[in-house]
């Protein structure tokens, strides 16, 4: 016998457990409604809460309850940058993008149209059981690893929509960014999950010079943790070492 599916209604209180980080199921449910959910063990009843209504949480069978093979196969067949098969049904795939399973998105890692590809979203990694990814912007990553080196550094955008991490200093600049496509286009704010290495050019006024050109991985953080530490290395080279001061009664 084929289980009976949860409704509409269900199915969205389900998602709303979905989003929460202990999947609790909202707290305005009718009792009705709770039970039936409870007795296809969809959801159960969490113990030692805080005083009050009993709240319920949802289950794995109920995380399973929501997706139909074909959506499964689909999530648990994305590429190692999360980017769903182009080979997914399109009836799938649109189902998935209602749901909010996965997003299209565009280089620059913002929400994008129908022809930007699509990848699982944070909800479809905790609904298929896919391990999650960091979803910080790839700047705040390198800024960090900057300031901890005591490196001042911003981010910078166009109207474009194209973004840099920038350190400048009188005469001096470097920006780092992740080159997208032809290299017309670049990036920084991308999610961290999303990197696949920096880029960082320096630029004293007499030339620029290649600091970083790293695209090895897609470690967000030991790349900009490289990439800082590349940039202090440069600063320490070029500033210039105090001349020592002379020795106490020495001849001048």
């Amino acid at each position: 016998m084929t289980p009976t599916p949860p409704s509409s209604r269900q199915r969205g209180w389900m998602f709303t457990a979905l989003g929460d980080n202990d999947l609790l199921m909202p707290e305005d449910i009718p009792a009705r409604s709770l039970a039936t959910m409870a007795r296809r063990e969809w959801i159960q009843p969490e113990s030692g809460g805080a005083p009050g209504p009993v709240r319920y949480s949802l289950t794995a069978e109920g995380r399973a309850a929501l997706l139909t093979v074909p959506k499964l196969n689909a999530l648990l067949g994305a590429e190692a940058t999360g980017r769903i098969s182009p080979a997914v049904a399109w009836p799938t795939l649109e189902s998935l993008l209602r749901e909010g399973l996965v997003v299209r998105l565009t280089d620059h890692g913002v929400p994008g149209t129908a022809a930007d590809p699509a990848y699982i979203s944070v909800l479809g990694r905790r609904l298929a059981g896919v391990p999650a990814v960091d979803e910080r912007p790839a700047s705040q990553l390198l800024i960090e690893a900057l300031a901890a080196r005591g490196i001042e550094a911003s981010v910078e955008s166009d109207k474009a929509g194209n973004s840099h991490v920038a350190h400048r200093a009188p005469g001096f600049e470097v920006l780092f960014y992740r080159v997208l496509g032809s290299g017309e286009s670049y990036s920084a704010n991308h999610p961290a999950w999303m990197h696949g290495g920096w880029y960082g050019f320096v630029d004293d006024g007499d030339y620029a010079e290649l600091l970083v050109s790293d695209r090895t991985g897609m470690d967000c953080a030991a790349d900009s943790s490289r990439a800082a530490h590349a940039l202090a290395a440069l600063l320490s080279a070029r500033t210039p070492v105090p001349a020592a001061a002379p020795a106490c009664g020495a001849s001048r």
